[in-house]
């Protein structure tokens, strides 16, 4: 009994087979995601590539195919509302699971389940990652956008309260003149680039000049530093973590920026830990979440 994963993203679709034991078979498949597209093509592309893990397992059974989309998405009903993100839009308003089914025949009995991206990561790296499984955590993913989610005991927060605001989700908090997205993001790294290097570059290109000691490049993720702790200080003050958590591809760049925030958190004893596979941790994310909500409902 395996169980298909599919992390969808804007840009690229990675997909995962696990065993009945949770165990990912296999390399984890990238693809493009096709999202600008019309809503025929985008249906069809996901479909195309939910045949081909199936086949790649061929005479096993699927037990379920779980998915992670970024928000906004009704992730009980399977439905994206996303718009003005120049992603998914052609799918605004469709169900998801109909679509799929009326594509894939032998779908008929597997059981289909979403959950927000970065939630797939948390629960995958809280309970299979350095956490051991235990305590409260603060999940934070840096990439084209700030991702969070807040775990208390193996229990995803979604319910606003102390430290805590709606979903887990930290991108749309006030901060300076607009959110906090637009700070903690490759559009946020790339706004401090072209103000002190007079040019974009990416987050590689910045990476590669602060390891050759380039004093402008190590003043941008200086500012990044100090902008990541800004932007997190109230939530490590008023939810107290015991530990915090980075993931996504901005975040590997961590020893140049993370000075602040490393002496904030050792300051109130919460232990930093970094999670170089955001993929690898999604998946065993969304197999977990397939698992619980097969038995009792809830992610």
């Amino acid at each position: 009994m395996f169980t298909i994963m599919l992390d969808v993203g804007g840009t690229e679709i990675k997909a995962g087979i696990a065993d009945e034991t949770g165990e990912l078979v296999g390399e984890i498949k990238h693809y493009p995601a096709r999202s600008d597209k019309t809503q025929k093509e985008i249906f069809d592309n996901l479909s195309k590539i939910i045949k081909e893990r199936m086949l790649s397992v061929w005479g096993n059974k699927i037990g379920a195919i779980s998915m992670a989309f970024p928000g906004p998405f009704d992730y009980e009903k399977g439905i994206s509302y996303m718009q003005n993100l120049g992603k998914y839009e052609s799918i605004y308003g469709v169900s998801i699971p109909d679509e799929l089914q009326k594509r894939i025949p032998e779908m008929e009995n597997v059981k289909i389940c979403f959950a927000h991206d970065v939630e797939a990561f948390a629960v995958g790296a809280y309970h299979n990652g350095k956490t051991g499984g235990r305590g409260k955590a603060i999940f934070v993913c840096i990439g084209t956008g700030a991702g969070s989610a807040f775990v208390e005991n193996g229990k995803v927060l979604k319910e606003p309260q102390s430290g805590v605001p709606e979903n887990g989700w930290i991108y749309n908090t006030p901060f300076r003149d607009t959110v906090i997205d637009d700070y903690l993001s490759v559009r946020g790294l790339d706004a401090i680039c072209q103000r002190i290097m007079e040019k974009s570059l990416s987050g590689l290109e910045l990476y590669q000049l602060c390891m050759s000691g380039n004093k402008n490049a190590l003043a941008v993720y200086k500012e990044f530093g100090e902008i990541l702790a800004d932007c997190l200080v109230d939530f490590l003050d008023k939810y107290v973590p015991d530990t915090l958590v980075f993931g996504g591809q901005i975040s590997k760049s961590f020893l140049f920026f993370g000075d602040r925030v490393t002496k904030l958190c050792r300051e109130k004893n919460i232990k930093i830990l970094m999670e170089p596979d955001t993929s690898y941790r999604t998946m065993q994310g969304l197999y977990m979440i397939a698992q619980r909500r097969k038995t009792d409902g809830i992610s």
